[in-house]
């Protein structure tokens, strides 16, 4: 705990300073990654750990539209290979409060967001590995905030999808194959694909976050087919048009550099800003000025996953 007079200070400073709050995956030096929320200006910043785990990894929390509650993922079995991960979609108050598992971790559950339209869902990407009932691959999968572990459906029509944001509409951001569409799930039916246009033939676009007024779109963009999908990629922000459904004019914020390791973005309400993670730091891009600052501060916290608080990524 800091000392009180610090604590004043840092509020005094922060009122004059453009200060930011995010909630991330955070892992203090010998600790496991837990779900965090931090405040900071750039200069100081406080940090609350909402979740505590001994031998777990919490990981990629994203905020309800309504700023009550956050989905993320917690891991029981790590491995080289991510079809052999363990891992359960969870969901909690914003404030730590009333944790719940969601699924079961016999799969790898991952990058869960919340849809929009108000259904209290929750959709992620269920990897699933060789010798299961399932087809080894990918699948989209909703469930309700509420609900229990069985309770889950599978929303894709192939095991080649995975999936990022979704609109107010309901309709979901999904790669399929080596194209990107609008979903329209229908459960027990056929989905409804949408295929998104965009600029170039070749394109590999992860981690994506659509802004609050869905006119934004931010990700990560791989350059190289042959190359490591992480370090051979660039950081972008482009328009994104939902009627059309397309992706327009791309503007790469942080270009290719595999000495550094950025991703995972996301975009403020107001669409001025972009938060990512580099190496371990939080940074924010300012979309006016086409420059970039690091707003972690403490040395003894890696930080992975951002996103706005204000935002549902």
């Amino acid at each position: 705990m800091r000392d009180q007079n610090l604590v004043k200070e840092i509020e005094v400073h922060m009122k004059s300073q453009r200060a930011i709050t995010w909630v991330s995956s955070a892992m203090p030096t010998g600790g496991t990654l837990r779900i965090a929320r931090t405040a900071s200006d750039g200069e100081y910043s406080e940090i609350s750990y909402l979740t505590e785990t001994a031998s777990n990894n919490d990981y990629k929390p994203v905020i309800s539209p309504d700023g009550s509650r956050i989905a993320f993922f917690r891991t029981y079995q790590e491995d080289p290979s991510f079809f052999e991960w363990r891992s359960s979609i969870c969901v909690m108050n914003i404030d730590g409060s009333d944790f719940r598992e969601l699924t079961g971790h016999d799969y790898m559950n991952t990058e869960p967001y919340w849809m929009r339209d108000g259904s209290n869902r929750i959709i992620w990407s269920r990897m699933v590995g060789a010798g299961n009932e399932q087809q080894q691959g990918t699948y989209v999968y909703w469930t309700r905030a509420d609900a229990s572990p069985g309770d889950e459906q599978q929303i894709s029509a192939t095991n080649r999808e995975w999936t990022n944001s979704s609109l107010k509409d309901g309709r979901i951001f999904v790669k399929k194959q080596n194209a990107y569409f609008l979903l329209t799930p229908n459960p027990g039916g056929e989905p409804v694909y949408e295929e998104i246009a965009y600029p170039d033939s070749f394109h590999y676009l992860h981690k994506g976050s659509i802004s609050n007024d869905e006119t934004m779109i931010a990700y990560m963009k791989k350059l190289d087919p042959a190359g490591n999908d992480y370090l051979d990629a660039e950081l972008v922000y482009a328009k994104f048009d939902a009627s059309a459904p397309a992706i327009r004019d791309e503007v790469a914020f942080v270009p290719r550099d595999p000495t550094h390791f950025s991703w995972y973005v996301s975009i403020s309400p107001d669409n001025s800003h972009i938060l990512y993670a580099e190496d371990g730091k939080i940074m924010e891009h300012d979309v006016a000025a086409g420059r970039s600052r690091q707003m972690s501060t403490m040395a003894d916290v890696q930080y992975r996953y951002p996103t706005y608080v204000g935002t549902c990524k």
